[in-house]
């Protein structure tokens, strides 16, 4: 039994070296166990991304730069001038992705002319907002007119503007929108196009939904 006590002092001691070894082999040099959750990789600290609302009310004018049917108010001396467009009334909202100094998504508007014969035209469109700062943005738009009412026709349409933040998610907004209509045919034409200019002022309110 006494010689045998030593030789398992040995095997207890050398079992405790490596014990300790295999511990240490886990900790920092500061003594700490490192972070797990760290080593997964950058997978584990990625966000959401953002997604915000933004419905605008805007009232809009512009000119037509071919005058086919010989709509009224020209600007020049003939009825084939340069004629004014009637005044108009647009409402859309969108849903966008994206943190503050880059946003895009769809956007959906309807606008009804205030004068003249009633129309409403209603545009699916791609937007996208650029924040300058916390209060301004430069935003571009593309999309595809469609007038249902009274004759339906389709078009093509871009714009250009920006907005300015007030407070609470209100906002202005200003755009300049350019876009061409595909018209019925005339006795010269078969197939007409109506190009357009027109300038929109309005109010908007901006909201992020999540996350």
């Amino acid at each position: 039994m006494r010689e045998g006590l030593p030789r398992w002092l040995g095997v207890a001691a050398a079992s405790l070296l490596v014990s300790t070894q295999a511990a240490g082999a886990d900790m920092d040099s500061a003594g700490r166990a490192p972070n797990r959750s760290a080593e997964a990789g950058p997978a584990s600290d990625a966000s959401p991304t953002p997604i915000s609302g933004l419905l605008q009310l805007s009232f809009g004018r512009g000119v037509r730069f071919n005058n086919p049917y010989r709509l009224s108010t020209p600007l020049g001396e003939s009825a084939e001038s340069v004629s004014l467009a009637a005044a108009y009334l647009d409402l859309g909202g969108a849903l966008l992705f994206g943190p503050g100094d880059f946003r895009h998504g769809a956007s959906l508007s309807g606008a009804v002319a205030l004068q003249g014969i009633g129309q409403l035209v209603l545009t699916p469109s791609y937007l996208a907002l650029f924040g300058l700062d916390d209060e301004v943005a430069i935003r571009g738009r593309a999309g595809v007119p469609v007038v249902v009412a009274p004759d339906a026709s389709a078009g093509l349409e871009a714009a250009v503007g920006a907005s300015y933040a007030v407070a609470y998610g209100l906002g202005a907004v200003v755009e300049l929108v350019g876009s061409v209509y595909f018209g019925a045919a005339t006795d010269e034409r078969s197939i007409t196009t109506i190009p357009m200019l027109s300038l929109q002022l309005g109010i908007c309110f901006d909201h992020q939904v999540a996350p």
